[in-house]
């Protein structure tokens, strides 16, 4: 025999119902985002990581090693994207990712490729070439239903985009689920033209522990000096600008170390440039690669170890040890890499 109950509704009663129903609600969502989050661990999903081309760089070649390490950490399969410039060699990404060359255009990219798709930092929203949609807004997979987002996006120091390519790109960004900038001052030029606020995150090479980077080299052959030495990285060498060839003539002298200006041109050898970072007494340096420091300098307090090419630094400071507060660094990395974990919907 079939009951039927009547349930007479007062406003405190009803009140009561509509509290339980919401609570229910919350509670199911938890649920099902955390199932959704362990399907996407335990599926292992394939991301096209999306960037500028592949190049002899060791700042774009170290950005695509750190970012595909904390993405398999994450337990996803990264695949690293892009064109590929002259004849270069680029063992080293050939090498530390998964690689994927890009012939002619990004059509050779098909949707059932990657279940997600990323675009990367170094400099992807500086328009090298013909490309740059592809690589910097992923216009190959407008139509396509899945999760897409933007990581530390860089290279647009000032704004050079006209209306119609301001519209091309509102209109690309509309379905990604998570957008962000590398540099603090970008975020006012994408707010101004894009109106949208991206969430500013560090460099991906900052996402990782220097563990990776050691194993790099912890059998690399390298003996450029017995002595101690101050280890020069600069796009021009140091001997063009006289306040610093005199700086360094005069800090080898009082300290004892010898001088080796790394070849700017010989890009391509990244593990010697952590060999040398690593190993070296000191670094003097004019590159974004050098530091990673030029946008996080005020927020932790390293600002006296910057220099114009007119100033004259204190000789004094190569051999003063550099604190840095790395709690600042760990919530940065933290926060960045909660950001990644939102886009992909895993928070």
């Amino acid at each position: 025999m079939v009951k039927f109950y009547l349930i007479i509704l007062n406003k405190k009663n009803l009140f009561k119902i509509i509290i339980n129903f919401i609570f229910l609600l919350i509670i199911l969502n938890i649920y099902f985002s955390k199932i959704k989050s362990i399907g996407l661990r335990e599926k292992k999903l394939k991301i096209g990581v999306v960037g500028v081309r592949h190049s002899i760089n060791i700042g774009n070649n170290l950005i695509k090693y750190a970012i595909s390490i904390i993405l398999k950490e994450l337990g996803f399969i990264p695949y690293i994207i892009g064109t590929k410039i002259h004849n270069y060699n680029i063992n080293f990404v050939e090498k530390n990712t998964n690689l994927v060359i890009i012939k002619k255009n990004f059509k050779e990219i098909k949707e059932k490729d990657y279940d997600i798709l990323m675009v990367n930092s170094d400099q992807t929203w500086r328009k090298f070439d013909k490309h740059f949609y592809d690589y910097g807004f992923l216009r190959f997979a407008k139509k396509w239903n899945k999760i897409k987002f933007i990581y530390g996006a860089s290279g647009i120091e000032y704004w050079n985009f006209d209306k119609k390519k301001i519209r091309i790109m509102k209109n690309l960004l509309k379905n990604f689920t998570g957008i962000s900038v590398r540099e603090k001052g970008s975020v006012n030029l994408v707010e101004k033209y894009l109106n949208i606020t991206p969430e500013v995150v560090v460099d991906p090479t900052l996402l990782i522990d220097k563990k990776y980077y050691l194993d790099l080299i912890k059998d690399y052959p390298n003996s450029n000096y017995i002595n101690d030495y101050i280890f020069i990285y600069s796009f021009s060498t140091y001997k063009n600008i006289p306040e610093m060839k005199n700086f360094l003539n005069k800090a080898s002298k009082i300290l004892n170390y010898d001088i080796y200006e790394y070849p700017y041109n010989n890009r391509s050898i990244v593990e010697d440039f952590i060999y040398n970072i690593s190993n070296c007494k000191a670094v003097v340096t004019s590159t974004f690669h050098g530091t990673l420091l030029n946008s996080l300098g005020k927020l932790l307090s390293v600002e006296n170890r910057f220099f114009s090419k007119d100033e004259k630094p204190d000789v004094n400071l190569l051999t003063t040890p550099l604190y840095i507060n790395y709690s600042i660094i760990k919530e940065l990395r933290s926060k960045s890499i909660n950001f990644i974990k939102k886009s992909l919907g895993l928070l």
